[in-house]
């Protein structure tokens, strides 16, 4: 089942809390690929300090976190990991 857009308005770890087991779904040249989400962070914004947008500062690096809910990102972390990205929160 598809999740729906709105989920994607949650808060930070209400959505966490929502994704955790659910499977992504990526079509590559006619390859389904599917993958669960058996591990999950949240980070409430810019006034978390453990956030890359901490202080509300924008980057290229964060500009994503700044994005409607919903929209995803990858980047990776100590060289060797690609971390998986979904904003989510009320835009103000």
């Amino acid at each position: 089942m598809k999740i729906n857009n709105n989920l994607y308005s949650l808060d930070a770890v209400d959505l966490a809390k929502k994704l955790l087991g659910k499977i992504l779904v990526r079509n590559i040249n006619g390859i389904e690929i599917e993958s669960k989400i058996v591990e999950v962070e949240a980070y409430n914004g810019a006034a978390d300090k453990a956030n890359h947008a901490f202080g509300g500062l924008k980057s290229a690096r964060t500009e994503p976190m700044f994005m409607e809910g919903g929209h995803v990102y990858v980047f990776l972390i100590y060289g060797m990991y690609s971390c998986f990205n979904i904003v989510c929160g009320q835009r103000k």
